[in-house]
């Protein structure tokens, strides 16, 4: 098996579509079928089974998946090298939620950068969790602990929170809230026991937006302690820490598990969520 055969079952498995690799391999889709019935008659196995709409791996494609992840950044390492001898960099992927990443990852990513020269960065944002058994990424932070899955897991820490709501006792305030399919998590369960079954004046998952709300003191919420901080200096405010708290997760491949490079992302990553002085009311 050559190397273009391992890209097609690299590319299906990352696509999950035969339509999608063929675009990303600039061939047409006959080709990309042809070419997977060709390589699993060869190794005497199917690789991919159709499962809504998706071509998803099957365990024995999965069992190969884990060392062509290695083989692929490989070659992204080699053609970083051929390209710009002068300054090859690394390419590792992070994906998590959107509060993580601005009020945890990025007051410290310049110091991740400037401490490895090579890395290169890559932070996918999303509600949504990732498929790490595609390779969608190599990291993944989360609040939630998976209970299944082919990649090594490891607790962190935790997100605290606190209530945030105007300090003019005069001044109704209007509530803001997870939409409703989020309403069973820790910080939403908290803030309704809090307040009761008011219904909220806005319903967002956007912490960025929720935290514009509230700063203009008109507004009521829980947000991760880290945001609640930003918002310290505002004297329409007042800020509660709460006795509710999320776990987070790292998530990364088993194939990083001795790669220097990847160990310093995963401590550096850890040291984001190292225990802070609690929040005083404000």
């Amino acid at each position: 098996m050559n190397w273009d055969d391992l890209r097609v079952v690299a590319t299906i498995n990352r696509t999950g579509s035969f339509t999608r690799a063929a675009a990303l391999l600039e061939v047409d889709e006959t080709t990309i079928s042809r070419r997977l019935a060709r390589i699993e008659a060869t190794l005497g196995i199917t690789l991919f089974a159709a499962s809504h709409g998706r071509r998803e791996p099957t365990e024995d494609c999965r069992r190969i998946l884990r060392h062509l992840a290695v083989m692929e950044q490989a070659s992204e390492e080699i053609g970083a090298i051929l390209t710009a001898p002068s300054a090859a960099q690394r390419r590792l992927r992070l994906s998590t939620i959107g509060a993580i990443a601005h009020f945890y990852l990025a007051p410290a990513l310049p110091e991740l950068l400037e401490a490895e020269g090579e890395l290169a960065l890559s932070i996918d944002i999303s509600d949504h969790n990732i498929a790490m058994s595609r390779w969608e990424a190599d990291f993944a932070l989360r609040l939630g602990r998976p209970s299944r899955g082919d990649f090594t897991v490891r607790r962190i820490g935790m997100l605290q929170f606190a209530l945030v709501r105007p300090s003019d006792p005069d001044v109704s305030p209007l509530l803001v809230a997870y939409p409703e399919v989020l309403m069973e998590t820790p910080e939403m369960q908290a803030l309704r026991s809090l307040l009761g079954d008011i219904r909220p004046r806005l319903e967002t998952s956007d912490l960025g937006l929720t935290r514009r709300f509230l700063a203009s003191g008109r507004g009521i919420g829980v947000v991760p302690d880290r945001l609640a901080r930003t918002l310290a200096g505002n004297p329409a405010l007042e800020i509660e820490p709460l006795e509710v708290t999320r776990d987070v997760w790292l998530l990364s491949q088993p194939h990083l598990r001795d790669d220097s490079l990847a160990r310093s992302v995963s401590e550096w990553c850890t040291r984001q969520f190292a225990s802070m002085p609690p929040q005083s009311k404000v």
